[in-house]
C-alpha cells in the first residue's frame, strides 16, 4: 500500500525518533542551559549591582542544596535580569533568571527563598528539558510529514536550524505560557520541602502567591497569568503546610523530651519537674513550648535585617 520510498522514510523516521527521544545527558542539559540563557539574556540585560546579586545567589544557593538534584557538575547560575517587569526563568542545567521586579514583590527573605525555591525546582526536575523535546520531537514529525507529501527540501533536516527554532519556542514558552499547570504543582511542593528543611516558614510560598494574585499591575498578571489559578495553588500548599507543620510539631515535641529526660538523668530521681498549675505534662503532645530555643531567634533577626538592607537594591 506504500512505496518504497515511503516505506525508506517510515523507517528513518522510527530510526530518527529513537535517538531524539533518547534522555539528555547531563552536558546536553547545560550547553541547552547556556543557549536557552543567552537567548533571555539577548531581550534583558544582567542587573549590574554585584551586593545584591551575591546576596540572591547566597540563598539561591543554599535552596538548591536541597533541591532534588543538589550536586549538578556545573552547579546552578543565578542572575537576576535588569527589568521591572515581572520575569523569571528556569532553563535547564541549573540555569535561573529572576527580575528585580519579580524580586520587589518579596516582602521578606522566607518570601524570596520561596521564589527561588520554585524556579530552582523548574530546572531542578527538568522540567524545561520535558518542555523542549516536545518542541523537538514535533518539529521532526513535521519535516516527516512533509517529505511524504514531497512539500520538503531535504536541506530543511539541519539539525542547528531545528535545534534554533526549538529554542525559540521553548523561550516563547516560558515567557508567555509558563510551564504547565502538572510542572508548577510539582515546582509548588517542592518548594514547599525545601524551605520547610532550610528553616524558613513554609507559608511564604502561600504568601506570595497572594501578592501576585492581588496586584493590579498589569506585568504582574501577566506571570502569574503563567502559573496554575492562585487559588488552585494555595489549596495545595495549605494542604502540604498541615503535613509539615504536623511534622515540625512532632519533631519539636520530640526534640523537647529528649532535652528534659536528659536533665532528669542528671538532676536524678528526686528532682520533680512538675507543674501543679498545669493539668497537663509538659512532656506530653501539644503542651506548650518556649521559641526562645537557642538560635532559632537570632537567625530570623539576621534575615530580617539582611533582607531590610538588601531590599533597597531591588
Amino acid at each position: 500500500m506504500i512505496t518504497p520510498e515511503q516505506a525508506r522514510l517510515i523507517r528513518e523516521a522510527a530510526t530518527t525518533f529513537q535517538t531524539e527521544s533518547r534522555p539528555f545527558t547531563y552536558e546536553e542539559e547545560y550547553a541547552i542551559g547556556r543557549v536557552v540563557s543567552a537567548a533571555v539574556l539577548s531581550q534583558f540585560p544582567v542587573y549590574d549591582q554585584p551586593e545584591l546579586t551575591s546576596y540572591v545567589n547566597r540563598i539561591g544557593q543554599g535552596m538548591a542544596f536541597l533541591s532534588a538534584r543538589p550536586l549538578l557538575p556545573h552547579g546552578y547560575h543565578i542572575a537576576i535580569l535588569d527589568s521591572d517587569e515581572a520575569l523569571a526563568f528556569s532553563a535547564p542545567g541549573g540555569f535561573v533568571l529572576i527580575s528585580r521586579g519579580l524580586l520587589k514583590l518579596a516582602s521578606s527573605e522566607d518570601m524570596l527563598a520561596a521564589l527561588l525555591a520554585h524556579e530552582i525546582s523548574h530546572s531542578a526536575l527538568g522540567h524545561g528539558l520535558v518542555s523542549l523535546a516536545s518542541y523537538r520531537m514535533g518539529d521532526l514529525a513535521m519535516y516527516y510529514a512533509a517529505l511524504s507529501t514531497q512539500d520538503a527540501n531535504p536541506d530543511t533536516k539541519e539539525t542547528a536550524a531545528l535545534f534554533s527554532a526549538a529554542v525559540h519556542d521553548f523561550v516563547s514558552l516560558i515567557s508567555v505560557q509558563g510551564y504547565s499547570q502538572t510542572m508548577e504543582f510539582e515546582a509548588d511542593a517542592e518548594a514547599i520541602r525545601m524551605l520547610y528543611e532550610a528553616g524558613y516558614n513554609p507559608s511564604a510560598l502561600e504568601e506570595f502567591i497572594r501578592v501576585l494574585g492581588n496586584s493590579k499591575d498589569e506585568n504582574v498578571k501577566q506571570y502569574s497569568s503563567q502559573h496554575p489559578l492562585p487559588e488552585d495553588r494555595i489549596s495545595r500548599l495549605l494542604s502540604l503546610e498541615r503535613q509539615y507543620g504536623q511534622a515540625d510539631a512532632n519533631q519539636a515535641w520530640l526534640a523537647f523530651t529528649r532535652r528534659y529526660s536528659a536533665l532528669f538523668r542528671l538532676e536524678g530521681d528526686t528532682f520533680d519537674p512538675g507543674y501543679p498549675a498545669s493539668e497537663r505534662s509538659v512532656l506530653e503532645p501539644g503542651a506548650e513550648m518556649s521559641n526562645n530555643s537557642p538560635g532559632v531567634a537570632p537567625l530570623a533577626l539576621v534575615r530580617r535585617e539582611r533582607f531590610a538592607r538588601m531590599r533597597s537594591l531591588f
